[in-house]
C-alpha cells in the first residue's frame, strides 16, 4: 500500500511537467520537421537541465523550457532551447548576462548573435538559443532557421522600452544589462537597466527605472538612510560620494530614477544624464 501511494505521488508530480502543449507556432517550421521526443522542464526541474545555473534562470522570472530537435530533408539537424520569462525585460536581462560584451550583434528577433557556432537571440518574453546538430548546418542555414524561430515569435521585435532612453553617443557596443535586484545594494531596487559610456579614456555606467512612485520614494529613502542623509526627498538630483560605490550623481523625479556610477567625477557626464532624463518623461 506505501509502495501504491509513493507510486501515484510520482504521477502525480510528473504529470503536469511532461502533459504540456508544445506551443503551435513551433509545430511547423518551414523546411524543418521535429525528430524525436520534446523535453519540457519548468521552475520544479529546470535544474535537470541547466543543473547549477538553473538558480540564475530563476531570478530573471524564469517559466519554462522547451528543448526540441528540428531535421531538414537533408538530415541536417539543430536543436532548439526555447527559454520563457515573465516579460521582455527579464528576458532580456539572462540574455545580456549571457551575451559578451562588445560581440557583434545580429537582427534576429529584437537581438541576436554567434557564439562557438551557436545562435543566441531575444524575442518578446523568449530568449532562444539555437545549436548545430549533425549532420551540421552551415553558419548561414543555423542563422535562417533561428531567424525563422523568431518570426513565430514576433513579426517586429523590439527590446525593451527601457534601454531606448539612454543616449547613443559614446555607448559601448552591447553593454546593456538588466538588474533584476537590489541595485546599489538597496533592497527593493529592482529591474534596474544599465548602459556603459565610454569617454576618451573612462568608462561610466548610466542607470534607469520607471515604477510607481510611491516605490520610488520608497528606494530613495532607503538609500538617503544607508548613506545617513536627512533632508526631504525632491525632485532633483543628488551627488554622494558613496562609500561602497565611489562618487556618483542619482536623480529622482515623479515614477523615475536614474544616475551615473563609475565615474571620477560624475559631473564631467552630466550631458549624458539630462539628455536620459529627458528620454524618461
Amino acid at each position: 500500500m506505501k509502495n501504491m501511494i509513493m507510486c501515484v505521488g510520482f504521477m502525480l508530480m510528473v504529470f503536469p511537467i511532461y502533459a504540456q502543449d508544445y506551443p503551435a507556432q513551433f509545430k511547423s517550421i518551414e523546411g524543418y520537421e521535429i525528430k524525436g521526443e520534446k523535453q519540457f522542464f519548468n521552475k520544479e526541474n529546470l535544474y535537470d537541465y541547466i543543473n547549477g545555473a538553473s538558480d540564475f534562470y530563476l531570478g530573471y522570472d524564469f517559466k519554462d523550457l522547451w528543448v526540441v530537435d528540428y531535421v531538414n530533408s537533408e538530415e541536417q539537424s539543430a536543436t532548439l532551447e526555447l527559454y520563457r520569462h515573465g516579460n521582455d525585460m527579464f528576458a532580456y536581462g539572462i540574455y545580456t548576462e549571457e551575451r559578451p560584451q562588445g560581440v557583434d550583434g545580429k537582427k534576429i528577433g529584437a537581438e541576436g548573435f554567434v557564439e562557438s557556432g551557436a545562435v543566441f537571440f531575444l524575442a518578446d518574453d523568449y530568449y532562444v538559443k539555437v545549436y548545430n546538430g549533425s549532420p551540421a548546418l552551415s553558419e548561414d542555414e543555423l542563422l535562417k532557421f533561428a531567424k525563422k524561430v523568431a518570426h513565430e515569435i514576433c513579426t517586429e521585435c523590439d527590446l525593451p522600452e527601457q534601454f531606448s532612453w539612454f543616449p547613443e553617443e559614446g555607448k559601448v557596443a552591447s553593454s546593456e544589462r538588466y538588474m533584476a535586484e537590489n541595485f546599489m545594494g538597496v533592497t527593493g531596487f529592482n529591474g534596474v537597466g544599465t548602459v556603459v559610456y565610454k569617454v576618451q579614456d573612462e568608462k561610466v555606467r548610466l542607470f534607469a527605472y520607471k515604477g510607481n512612485d510611491e516605490k520610488c520614494r520608497q528606494i530613495m529613502e532607503r538609500y538617503f538612510k544607508r548613506m545617513k542623509y536627512k533632508k526631504k526627498l525632491k525632485a532633483k538630483k543628488y551627488a554622494f560620494d558613496d562609500p561602497y560605490l565611489g562618487k556618483l550623481i542619482i536623480h529622482y523625479s515623479e515614477g523615475g530614477i536614474c544616475g551615473i556610477l563609475d565615474a571620477k567625477d560624475p559631473v564631467n557626464y552630466e550631458g549624458l544624464l539630462i539628455k536620459l532624463i529627458a528620454e524618461m518623461q
